[in-house]
């Protein structure tokens, strides 16, 4: 008989849970200030390379414009980004931070830095570990797949798992 793998011994796992993790701590870290991981995240790509369109933007941090846009457009309001029309091409809305978005890029820096200090992880061991997720994101990016086929299932529970 095969020996099956513990869940806590699979990568995607662990990503996953840590993936959660996070936000659950950012959650907390940045309570009710209005500030959520996602935004903080796009205003760190924004502070390191703005100007930004929003299609730029949402592939830089890796999630769709349709996720982004309505998270910019809230940003926009709460005056930490400007969205303006590129002037070259007036379809392209072009995204920065404001001179409030740097302020609070600025304040939640040092919040996720003190934050991340106290987790006792040197940052020797958090720059290998950023290391090896970059590395393994960008293996699981370029990979293709092997599909997987469902079994066939015993006639009385035909469909019961796709339902």
């Amino acid at each position: 008989m095969e020996k099956k793998s513990n869940l806590n011994d699979l990568a995607c796992f662990q990503v996953y849970t840590l993936h959660h993790a996070f936000g659950r701590y950012y959650q907390a870290a940045f309570a009710e200030s209005g500030l959520t991981y996602a935004k903080y995240i796009i205003l760190k790509a924004l502070d390191t390379q703005a100007p930004m369109s929003l299609s730029e933007l949402s592939q830089h941090v890796g999630v769709e414009p349709n996720t982004v846009s309505p998270l910019a457009k809230k940003m926009a309001t709460y005056g930490v980004i400007e969205r303006v029309r590129d002037a070259e091409d007036e379809r392209r809305i072009v995204l920065r931070l404001t001179e409030y978005g740097f302020q609070v890029v600025k304040a939640a820096d040092q919040v996720v830095a003190q934050n991340f200090a106290d987790l006792g992880i040197s940052d020797d061991d958090a720059s290998q570990a950023i290391a090896l997720i970059s590395r393994l994101r960008s293996a699981v990016e370029k990979a293709r797949p092997v599909r997987f086929d469902l079994p066939q299932a015993p006639p009385r529970a035909q469909d019961s798992l796709l339902d």
